[in-house]
């Protein structure tokens, strides 16, 4: 439900030993979380808030605070508070950004789709998705481009119970829009985290086709977890990078 208008009532404060910020936080994110609040909706300000749930401002501000600091909703100065999500800005996550070195442009990057097959699920991979080994997975495969050289090899995992029909989408949508935001427009589920493991390997002869390189050459093989709302984590993506050519780009804010 858009701008706010939760679907909880006011009477669910009554009796509960629970602080009331906790309960307006509980029944904020609960609309979230079934997705009658998507990401990049706004909430209502807070004193409508207060008004709706019959409540002080303190105690909206508390709780939105609370669903700030976790990551659920985004401030902007002079413009509102926000459902969080990577459409709530499409360049936050930019997970393959190449430069020759520091300070010089960004290299132009196209993504080739490859394919996406319904495939058996592994049970290490299942473990890290925190779902049952029998469960199968959305095996989808793309290539990135850097000018014009094929540069990163990368092959996702996602559970198809929860993300039904998305081997009936068409190939261009896995090109023309980022794989995170095509799952928080179409699944509601944003991105809010990622975690990664790099290593150096040798290419085997799956990516070393695919990349252009020799059997054996050395290419950094990194794998990532991408987590949604209360820390789920919905992708596993292993990518099979040529460096030698182009950089790969990682800012850190501290």
């Amino acid at each position: 439900m858009r701008n706010g208008q939760s679907s909880a009532k006011a009477m669910w404060f009554n009796g509960s030993p629970m602080p009331i910020y906790h309960q307006l936080r509980a029944i904020i994110q609960n609309d979230i979380e079934e997705g009658r609040l998507k990401p990049g909706d706004a909430v209502l300000p807070e004193r409508k808030m207060a008004e709706q749930f019959a409540v002080s401002v303190g105690t909206v501000r508390q709780a939105i605070a609370a669903m700030v600091r976790d990551g659920f909703l985004i401030r902007k100065q002079g413009t509102g508070t926000f459902v969080a999500g990577a459409n709530l800005n499409p360049d936050s996550i930019r997970y393959y950004r190449f430069v020759r070195g520091f300070g010089a442009a960004e290299a132009v990057i196209k993504m080739k789709f490859l394919g996406i097959n319904k495939v058996a699920g592994f049970p290490g991979i299942n473990a890290y998705l925190e779902i049952e080994d029998t469960q199968d997975l959305f095996e989808l495969k793309r290539l990135v481009r850097v000018d014009n050289e094929p540069t990163v090899y990368s092959i996702s995992y996602l559970p198809c119970q929860l993300f039904k029909g998305l081997d009936e989408f068409p190939a261009n949508r896995f090109e023309k829009i980022p794989l995170y935001s095509v799952i928080a427009e179409d699944y509601g589920m944003p991105t809010l985290s990622n975690q990664e493991l790099q290593s150096a390997v040798l290419a085997d002869k799956d990516s070393a086709a695919v990349l252009q390189v020799p059997v054996g050459s050395p290419i950094l093989f990194i794998e990532m977890l991408s987590f949604t709302y209360k820390g789920k984590p919905y992708e596993y993506r292993k990518s099979y990078c040529v460096t030698s050519r182009n950089k790969l780009l990682r800012e850190l804010l501290i």
